[in-house]
């Protein structure tokens, strides 16, 4: 009898020891379903560029301003109508007719018949608004991004309106402001763009590029204490989690590509975040 029951015993608390095996197991298994998220690196292709801010100007222009006092007998042109050089302007009482050295748009008329102009007033302008530019602050760090014949996407504020042109000059004077010197690089416009002179733009020149890359999201990347990139992915028997050495390419800040550790497909895991008390309350909620 004695040896019976004492093999019961040892029954009962194998099958203890089992059970106690197994509730740790889904413990740990719940645990880690609660501190990771999984995220799958795919397959893509990654663009970055610089970007840099500056605003439209008009490189043709031409202002006219009065020699001496006079009085303006004819006034040929009207605001916003468009000459071409050569056309009459304005005639003065002394008979001197003043005339278009450019093409473009009488932007700015300053003047009536009849009225009275002193020497200096400026009388007339003229802007030709087919021949426009985007003018870019580059600082010293950034400016080594372009060269002349770089193409850069033009973006006006105001208009919601994107454009491509060249690099046309790189004014290599550079403009000292707070701790870093800044150049102005010119862009040229196609001309029908409907932008005016003094409007605020954004531009973007290509800085890296990769296709059919490896990419994940900036979040699955992690960093040791010798500050080098891994992942957290499950080992083969797929309950523990270990640390997966990567090497991190062309990144766009949100996306980075992979060259090495890690295949389009593979899932890693991405820590929580969360504290010990949330997480067994999350555990709690599971296994409701």
């Amino acid at each position: 009898m004695k040896k019976k029951r004492k093999k019961w015993i040892i029954v009962v608390l194998v099958l203890v020891v089992a059970a106690v095996a197994v509730w740790l197991w889904s413990v740990k298994t719940r645990t880690q379903a609660a501190a990771y998220t999984e995220m799958e690196a795919t397959a893509g292709d990654l663009t970055t560029y610089y970007n840099f801010d500056g605003q439209i100007t008009a490189p043709v222009s031409q202002t006219l301003t009065a020699a001496a006092s006079d009085t303006v007998k004819t006034v040929y042109v009207k605001q916003n109508q468009h000459v071409q050089k050569g056309d009459r302007l304005y005639r003065l009482g002394d008979g001197l007719t003043v005339e278009a050295e450019i093409d473009g748009e009488v932007t700015g008329l300053y003047i009536e018949e009849d009225g009275l102009v002193n020497a200096g007033d400026v009388t007339v302008q003229i802007i030709d608004l087919d021949r426009l530019q985007a003018e870019l602050d580059i600082d010293e760090y950034d400016i080594g991004a372009v060269a002349l014949g770089t193409q850069a996407e033009i973006s006006v504020l105001a208009l919601d309106s994107q454009w491509t042109g060249e690099v046309s000059a790189i004014d290599k004077n550079g403009v000292v402001s707070g701790d870093l010197s800044y150049y102005t690089v010119t862009v040229d416009l196609p001309e029908g763009t409907g932008v005016y002179p003094g409007m605020q733009v954004s531009a973007k020149v290509l800085r890296d590029q990769v296709q059919d890359a490896v990419l994940l999201k900036m979040d699955a990347i992690q960093f040791d204490e010798y500050n080098e990139p891994f992942v957290y992915m499950r080992a083969s028997n797929g309950r523990d989690v270990v640390q997966v050495p990567v090497e991190v390419g062309v990144t766009d800040g949100l996306y980075c590509q992979i060259t090495e550790g890690l295949r389009a497909g593979d899932t890693v895991l991405v820590p929580s975040g969360m504290s010990l008390a949330e997480l067994m309350q999350q555990m709690q909620e599971i296994g409701r």
